[in-house]
């Protein structure tokens, strides 16, 4: 018995406690430490998604706090399911002419509802390590620039009132959903971006306005002073537009090629007309020239995919002949964008599927390989139940 307890106790601290093998003192071993959720991983990048049934946009910003992640900030974008919301589906708000939409169905009818494991990250041929979290979950907020591209002729006259009457609600209401939003506008006929002399508006133009549109056109760069930017828009006139088709197409290039978009932050541009736009194919009937003639709405679909997300509020069209209805730049043709069928009376902006969708986005967090070098970084959405598609984004860090 003896030798016994001897043994046992040979095999304990002085206090009677096991130590564990291979001495070293006492204490019990540490658990193992979590696994890196940023790891990357052995699996093979997935096929390339040939039949796409969302289309959606991302920027791309490193974290400052030296921990070598990069959050992806993906814009809200239409799930295929949503049905094009119109006036007549609208309730009767106040007044003969204020619309409120019946929202009962429309937030997952019109915003997909994704979790982490939906989502592949792939980095030069690598499948990253990633976590997801929903924009407006758990504090989570993410930057988005939202640019209006307004048709302000003559026939526009509701919608400015309407955009007027409603925007610091349709902030607020972003803000709450999660985005830090700035707010800006770019105003068209057949020009943009004009200014006559003298004017007193608080809006910008880099020329005088053209002799094929000879009023003002201005532009109001992305701001918090929401205040501010109501202003802007009260002083906006509806006036002029000579013939039917206006340039939404150009001025939608222009909002995105010359808006100083934030880094990191989601382009968010809302095209607001009435009628079709001159493209690359008929600007020259309504003798547009210089750097107001606009692309052909197939190049500017190409370019802007995956870079931005373009919402529509527009006519239904019956047939636009040779000039672009707007409504291509949405939907998963387009950019990914919500379209809605604007009866021309006035709306408020909060009730539009707009508001829904663009408070519908994700942070993506990677862990780079920051190798001073250009590679393709793909974001991969399949949830293999009918949300299918992919971000390709070219980045360099």
């Amino acid at each position: 018995m003896a030798l016994l307890v001897a043994g046992l106790l040979a095999g304990c601290g002085g206090d009677g406690a096991v130590t564990p093998s291979g001495g070293g003192g006492g204490g019990t071993t540490p658990p193992p430490p979590p696994p890196d959720p940023y790891a990357d991983s052995t699996a093979k990048p997935p096929a390339t998604i040939t039949d796409p049934t969302i289309t959606a946009a991302a920027s791309i910003a490193a974290r400052t706090d030296g921990s070598g992640l990069y959050d992806i900030n993906v814009a809200g974008f239409a799930a295929p399911t949503a049905t094009t919301l119109s006036a007549r589906q609208l309730s009767m708000r106040s007044g003969p002419n204020k619309f409120a939409a019946t929202r009962a169905n429309l937030t997952r009818a019109a915003v997909p509802d994704l979790d982490a494991e939906d989502f592949v990250v792939v980095e030069g041929g690598i499948v990253k390590g990633h976590t997801v979290r929903r924009i407006g979950e758990d504090s989570t907020r993410a930057k988005a620039d939202i640019v209006f591209v307004f048709d302000t002729t003559g026939s526009m006259s509701s919608a400015l009132k309407s955009v007027q009457s409603s925007i610091i609600e349709f902030a607020d209401f972003l803000g709450k959903s999660g985005l830090d939003v700035q707010l800006g506008a770019v105003t068209f006929g057949d020009a943009f971006d004009t200014k006559a002399t003298g004017s007193t508006r608080i809006g910008t133009g880099s020329t005088q306005p053209p002799a094929f549109d000879t009023s003002e056109r201005q532009v109001f760069a992305p701001t918090t002073d929401f205040t501010k930017f109501k202003q802007f828009i009260s002083e906006e006139a509806a006036t002029g537009g000579g013939d039917g088709p206006e340039n939404a197409v150009g001025a939608l290039q222009f909002a995105f090629d010359k808006t100083p978009w934030r880094t990191g932050a989601q382009r968010v541009l809302i095209v607001v007309t009435d009628v079709v736009s001159h493209n690359g194919g008929s600007y020259t009937e309504a003798n547009i020239s210089g750097r107001w003639i606009p692309p052909t709405a197939a190049d500017l679909i190409a370019k802007l995919k995956g870079k931005a997300v373009v919402h529509v509020v527009s006519p239904a069209i019956g047939s636009p002949g040779i000039h672009t209805d707007m409504k291509v730049f949405a939907g998963t043709e387009g950019t990914g964008g919500a379209y809605f069928e604007w009866d021309e009376k006035e709306f408020s902006l909060i009730d539009l599927p707009i508001a829904e969708v663009a408070a519908g986005g994700y942070i993506i967090t990677y862990r780079a390989k920051v190798d001073g070098k250009t590679k393709t970084l793909r974001v991969v959405i399949n949830d293999g139940a009918g949300i299918r598609g992919e971000i390709l984004l070219p980045v360099e860090y």
